[in-house]
C-alpha cells in the first residue's frame, strides 16, 4: 500500500461496497502528507468512535499537529469503522489501515488511543483485532506497535489494564514528544518489548499497569498553553462532521470546581490563554481552513477574563464576512446583555445554560455558585437579544436528592415563561437536556452511590407528569437513558475484574457501544454475571475514602482531605468559593509546583 493507485486497487471491493466509502479513503484537504519510509518513529492516533466524531476532537487535531511538527516523526490518524465496513474487511481479509499513509496498524511504532468515553471499551479491542495485533498486552512481541491511551477516562486505567501498554496522565502535548524521543534513543539498544516498557513508564505523567504499582503513584502531567503547539490547520473532512469549525482553546481547567465534575478537577491548574494569541490563532484558523464559524472552547469559556474584549475585535476583524462565533456553554452569573449581542452572530442558533439542578439547594449541594436569579437573568437576556432557542443541561439522581429538587427544575421553567410574559417577550423554544449522575473517580462525588435505572425513570415519568400538570407547551424534556449511564457508572469507577468483562463483551460482538443503538442491554447484565459482577450492587455501592480507591494509582495533585472536606460541605449544602475568586486550597499548586494563569 505505497501509493494512493495501489490503495484503490487492492482496497475497491471493500470501499465499493460499505456505505459512506468517503469515510476511510483519507487525503482530505490539509491533511499531512510526510514520506513514511523517512520518518524516525510512526504515531498513529486512533479514536475509538466513527469518522464524522473522532475528526472533530480537538485533542486529537492537537497531537497531530505536535507530532507532524516535528521533521523526524509522522503522525496519522485511524477511526473507528461501520460494521459493514468491518464486515468487508473480513471477508476480503484486509487488515484495518491508517488514513494518510494506507498502511496497517501493525507497521507503526505506536498506537495512542483516546479514552474519551467509557463505552468505547470494546470498540478498542476490535480496532486491535482488525490490525492484527494481539488484544493483551502479554502476548504483544517486539514487533508489534506499543500501545498507548490517553484523555479522561485514563484517569482510572484499571479495567483496560490488560490491554493497554502504558497510559499518559494528563495533558498529553509534552508527554507523547518525551515517550518518543526516549523511544528513539532506546530502540537500537537491543532491549527486550518489557524493558522498553519499563524505561518508557519512567517519564512523569506516563502509567504502566505492570511496572508503576511497584513505585507509587503516578503524577499527571500539567501543559502550559503553548502558541506553537495550538493547531490553525486540521483535515477537513470529506462530510459533515459533529463539528464542522474552526476550534480555538482558549482556557483549560475550571475553578468552578463543581462537586461532580472530573474534568473541573484533573484539569486544574487554570490556564488562559492571552487575548492576542487567542485573536491570532482564531484569524489564522480560519484564513487557513475557511470554516464560517469559530468556537471558543473551554469548560466554561465566558469565564475567561477578556471574553467580550476578544468576541469585540474578532468580530470587528470579520465585519461584512458570514463567520460567526459560538461559545459551547453559557455561565448563567457570567452572562452579560453586552455579551448576548458581540455573540448573536449572522447564524443565530441557540444559547446554552447549565444549571444543572433546579432548586437552590441541590446548586449548593453539587457547588454551582448559581442563583436563580442569575439563571433568569441570563435567560430573559437571551431571549431580549434575539434567541428563541434556549438549551439547559440539568442532572437528576444527584448525592442527597429528594422529589423537591426535581419540582425546582420544573418551577424555574415556569418562573422564566411568566417572566418573559411580564416583559412582553415571546416565549422561547426550551429544550432540556437531563442527564443521569455518573460518580466520576476524583471527584468529591466519586463515593457516591448511583441511582439504579428503575429509580431513574420513577423520577422522569414523575417530571413528565409535572410539566404536564403545570402545562407548559414550549418545553422539551429530553432525559438520557438511565441504563446507559448504568454501565458508564460501572466502568468508570472498575477495578481490574473489569478486563474480563470487557474482553468478553468484545468477543460477543459489542462494538460501538458509544452509540446507543448498537448496546446490547441483557449482553452487558448477563456477561457481568458471568464474570462474578453484578452491575446494580457495583453502581448502588458506597465507596471509603478511608479505603484504596481503584483510582488511588493515581495523582491528579488534588489532597484526599480536600475531597473529603468538600463532601462533607455537600452533605451540609456548605458552597465553596471558586478558586478564580480565592485560592480553595485543593493542593494542586503546591503539590506540583505550578499556579493558575489568568489573563488580567
Amino acid at each position: 500500500m505505497t501509493n494512493l493507485t495501489e490503495f484503490l486497487s487492492e482496497y475497491s471491493p471493500v470501499l465499493y461496497n460499505c456505505e459512506r466509502p468517503s469515510r476511510y479513503i483519507g487525503g482530505e484537504f490539509l491533511s499531512v502528507k510526510k514520506d513514511f519510509n523517512k520518518a524516525d518513529t510512526k504515531v498513529l492516533l486512533a479514536f475509538p468512535d466513527k469518522y464524522e466524531i473522532g475528526i472533530s476532537n480537538f485533542g486529537h487535531k492537537i497531537l497531530y499537529h505536535i507530532v507532524n511538527s516535528k521533521e523526524n516523526l509522522l503522525a496519522d490518524r485511524i477511526y473507528a469503522p461501520e460494521k459493514d465496513f468491518c464486515e468487508l474487511l473480513n471477508k476480503y481479509n484486509k487488515p484495518l489501515y491508517s488514513l494518510d499513509n494506507k498502511k496497517a496498524m501493525g507497521d507503526f511504532d505506536f498506537i495512542g488511543f483516546a479514552l474519551q468515553y467509557e463505552m468505547s471499551y470494546t470498540t478498542i479491542l476490535k480496532m486491535l483485532e482488525m490490525g492484527k495485533i494481539p488484544i493483551y498486552s502479554k502476548d504483544r512481541n517486539k514487533e508489534h506497535p506499543i500501545i498507548l491511551a490517553g484523555g479522561p477516562c485514563a484517569y482510572n486505567p484499571n479495567p483496560i489494564s490488560h490491554f493497554i501498554d502504558l497510559f499518559t496522565i494528563g495533558d498529553g502535548e509534552e508527554v507523547i514528544i518525551e515517550i518518543i524521543e526516549l523511544y528513539n534513543k532506546i530502540k537500537k539498544e537491543n532491549l527486550t518489548r518489557m524493558e522498553i516498557l519499563e524505561k518508557l513508564s519512567t517519564i512523569e505523567g506516563v502509567y504502566s499497569p505492570v511496572f508503576s504499582p511497584k513505585r507509587g503513584k503516578v503524577k499527571k502531567r500539567i501543559s502550559n498553553l503553548k502558541y506553537e503547539d495550538h493547531p490553525v490547520t486540521s483535515p477537513i473532512p470529506h462530510s459533515q462532521s459533529v463539528h464542522d469549525r474552526a476550534t480555538i482553546e482558549i482556557r483549560r481547567g475550571c475553578g468552578r470546581l463543581c462537586r461532580f465534575c472530573q474534568s473541573a478537577h484533573t484539569n486544574l491548574p487554570i490556564r488562559e490563554r492571552s487575548k492576542e494569541d487567542i485573536i491570532n490563532l482564531t484569524k489564522d484558523y480560519i484564513k487557513n481552513t475557511g470554516y464560517d464559524e469559530y468556537s471558543l472552547l473551554s469548560l466554561s469559556s465566558n469565564d475567561h477574563g477578556k471574553i467580550e474584549e476578544i468576541i469585540e475585535e474578532l468580530n470587528e476583524h470579520f465585519k461584512n464576512t458570514d463567520i460567526s462565533v459560538s461559545l459551547p456553554s453559557q455561565r448563567a452569573d457570567r452572562f452579560s446583555t453586552k455579551l448576548g449581542r458581540l455573540i448573536h452572530g449572522v447564524k443565530k442558533g441557540s444559547v446554552t445554560i447549565a444549571p444543572e439542578a433546579g432548586s437552590q439547594r441541590m446548586r449548593d449541594i453539587i457547588n454551582k455558585n448559581l442563583s436563580e436569579e442569575q439563571i433568569i437573568n441570563a435567560t430573559l437576556a437571551s431571549v431580549e437579544n434575539g434567541w428563541d432557542k434556549i438549551k439547559f443541561y440539568f442532572i437528576i439522581g444527584l448525592p442527597f436528592e429528594e422529589y423537591s429538587d426535581l419540582d425546582g427544575i420544573i418551577e424555574l421553567l415556569d418562573k422564566i415563561n411568566r417572566q418573559c410574559k411580564e416583559k412582553g417577550s415571546k416565549l422561547p423554544k426550551i429544550t432540556c437536556s437531563i442527564a443521569t449522575f455518573v460518580p466520576k473517580p476524583f471527584t468529591p462525588f466519586s463515593i457516591c452511590a448511583q441511582n439504579l435505572p428503575s429509580l431513574i425513570k420513577e423520577k422522569i415519568s414523575y417530571m413528565r407528569d409535572k410539566l404536564k400538570n403545570k402545562s407548559i407547551k414550549n418545553v422539551k424534556l429530553n432525559f438520557h437513558n438511565p441504563v446507559v449511564s448504568q454501565f458508564e457508572a460501572f466502568l468508570t469507577r472498575g477495578d481490574e475484574r473489569l478486563n474480563d468483562f470487557i474482553f468478553s463483551l468484545y468477543k460477543k460482538g459489542s462494538y460501538l457501544d458509544s452509540w446507543e443503538e448498537n448496546i446490547n442491554y441483557d449482553l452487558y447484565y448477563n456477561t457481568a454475571q458471568e464474570c462474578g459482577l453484578i452491575i446494580d450492587n457495583e453502581t448502588t455501592k458506597t465507596y471509603s475514602y478511608d479505603t484504596d480507591l481503584p483510582w488511588d494509582v493515581l495523582d491528579c495533585g488534588i489532597n484526599k482531605e480536600w475531597f473529603i472536606n468538600e463532601y462533607n460541605r455537600a452533605k451540609q449544602a456548605v458552597t465553596t468559593v471558586p478558586c478564580e475568586t480565592k485560592c480553595s486550597n485543593c493542593g494542586v499548586c503546591p503539590n506540583f509546583k505550578t499556579h493558575k494563569i489568568l489573563d488580567k
